[in-house]
Parts: structure tokens; C-alpha cells; sequence
């Protein structure tokens, strides 16, 4: 196990894509031994999900879990059926085109994961309270399962009573977080927005709104976001430089890195559209759950 300090003040890339307020505390251990039941009080009935021995990764920031699995249809099935099981009011299970892979903490390990649960606790938990701020950070436990490699749809078993979400969902709630009077949802849903896709317009142009934002700390996020798009966001360009015209030593630096990346980023259209193939299957397969 590894446990990392972390300032409140500074801001870099943390678990995945995402830029926010770095909190003070984070840990991260490896590989699936059996975690403490104690430390998830919160969720009676999630053990049986959390210690599925095709666990390969979990960290901790600040009472928000997230537990990362790799296995097959069959495993995932499995871990549907206790998810389904626990007492939650609401059980939502998210569909994406995978499979996936997180980076460690220090970025010196790299994980491949077929799904994810996610836990909001702590000063995460908090957050879910402010201004749409729910629409981040989620009330109960979710489930993501990755769609590709060892999970197929024609062997998959969604539970009844479960929820069923597609990307154009968390899209949808991400976006509404944009517009929060809350500065820390706002800016952290910047990088929740670009994370969930990559490649959209539409979002892209959202977020550069807030490079104009009030508030540099909410800035420096969204400049940060715009680097996940790539060869799609050079038309913000010259919108990156005027951002650049200020005394925020920081917030100057994050906009030169994005404006390096942004130019010297590949075309990536031919991955694109390979993914929206795959979100079109899922589209399917969901839009067939509710026939």
C-alpha cells in the first residue's frame, strides 16, 4: 500500500483525466486483498462487490473509493448480482466502450479494468451537496462496466430494478455541473466533462466558456480540460492565448501546457469514429432494455 500527502491548493492530473482541488489526503493499494469492512460502513451490503477477487486496483481520496476489476463476462455478471442485492434506493450501472486502464498515483503502474464501483464519501460526499453538485459526484454506489475484450453484450445479465446508463448520460449530468455557482464543482467538471468523451464538440465549446470564468482557480480547470481534446481543440487556439494575458503565474503555465499539447496532438478522427461505433452498439443494446 501506498499512501500520498497531497495539498489543498495545488492542482494536477489525479486518478484518471481530471483536474481539481487537490484534497489532503489519498491512498492507493494493488491487487485484491480483502479490504476492511469497516472502512465502508456507508454502503451496507457492498463487501461481497468490493472484495470480488478480480479486484486489481482501489484508491481512497478523502472518503471517495473507487475499486477497479478485470475478468470476464461471467465475473461481471457475478458482481451485477450482489450490486443488485445491496439496499440501496437507487442501482445504476453505466455502459462504455472498453476496455479501460488508470495509471497509479505516481503514474509508475498501469492497470487494464473491465468495470469500476465508485463510492462518494467524506469531503467528496460533501461536495454532492452544493450546487449540482450531485450531478458529479454520486449519491449511491455505481457500477461501470466496459464494453469490449471480456465483456460482451450477448452474455451480459443486467439484474432487475437496475438502472441502466450510456454515455450521453453522464454527459448530460456533467454539463448541468458546469454551470453551478459552486467554483470547486464547477472546475472539477471540466474534467469530468472531457473525460467522458474526448471527442465532442459540443462539450469542448462548453468548457472554453469557463475560460472566461470569474474565478482563475475554475480557469486553470478548464484550460486543463481542453487538452484532453487534442487535434480537435486547435480552433480554441486563440482563445488559449488570450487566456494567457494574466498575473496568475499558475493558471499561465497550465495554458502554455495545453496550447503544447493541443499542437502538437495527432488526428485522432479514425479513433473517433471507431469509438462512436461502439457507443452506437450500446446505444442499441440500452435503448433494448427498455422495450
Amino acid at each position: 500500500m501506498r499512501v500520498k500527502f497531497l495539498s489543498w491548493g495545488g492542482c494536477l492530473l489525479l486518478l484518471s483525466y481530471l483536474t481539481g482541488p487537490v484534497w489532503a489526503l489519498g491512498m492507493e493499494d494493488f491487487g485484491n486483498k480483502p479490504l476492511n469492512a469497516g472502512n465502508f460502513q456507508e454502503w451496507p451490503g457492498i463487501m461481497p462487490v468490493v472484495n470480488d477477487t478480480h479486484r486489481v486496483y482501489h484508491y481512497w481520496v478523502n472518503g471517495s473509493e473507487a475499486c477497479f476489476y478485470q475478468g470476464d463476462t461471467a465475473a461481471v455478471n457475478a458482481a451485477l448480482k450482489h450490486f443488485a442485492a445491496t439496499p440501496e434506493k437507487v442501482h445504476e450501472v453505466v455502459l462504455l466502450p472498453g476496455p479501460a486502464e488508470i495509471n497509479s498515483f505516481m503514474k509508475d503502474k498501469t492497470f487494464k479494468f473491465n468495470w469500476k464501483l465508485q463510492m462518494v464519501g467524506g469531503i467528496a460526499k460533501h461536495m454532492a451537496s452544493q450546487d449540482q453538485g450531485a450531478q458529479i459526484w454520486n449519491e449511491h454506489p455505481i457500477l461501470t462496466i466496459y464494453i469490449g475484450g471480456g465483456i460482451q453484450f450477448d452474455q451480459l445479465q443486467i439484474p432487475r430494478g437496475v438502472v441502466v446508463l450510456e454515455q450521453a448520460d453522464l454527459e448530460k449530468r456533467y454539463a448541468r455541473a458546469l454551470s453551478s455557482t459552486d467554483r470547486t464543482v464547477r472546475g472539477w467538471s471540466t474534467g469530468y466533462l472531457a473525460a467522458v468523451n474526448r471527442y465532442s464538440e459540443s462539450n469542448m465549446k462548453a468548457i472554453a466558456k469557463l475560460l472566461q470564468d470569474e474565478q482563475n482557480w475554475v480557469r486553470l480547470n478548464a484550460a486543463g480540460a481542453l487538452a484532453t481534446y487534442g487535434w480537435q481543440a486547435k480552433p480554441l487556439l486563440p482563445a488559449l492565448r488570450e487566456a494567457m494575458q494574466t498575473e496568475d503565474e499558475q493558471l499561465k503555465t497550465r495554458v502554455k501546457q495545453t496550447i503544447e499539447r493541443i499542437e502538437q496532438a495527432p488526428d485522432e478522427s479514425a479513433a473517433a469514429k471507431a469509438r462512436q461505433a461502439k457507443l452506437d452498439q450500446i446505444h442499441e443494446y440500452c435503448a433494448g432494455l427498455k422495450k
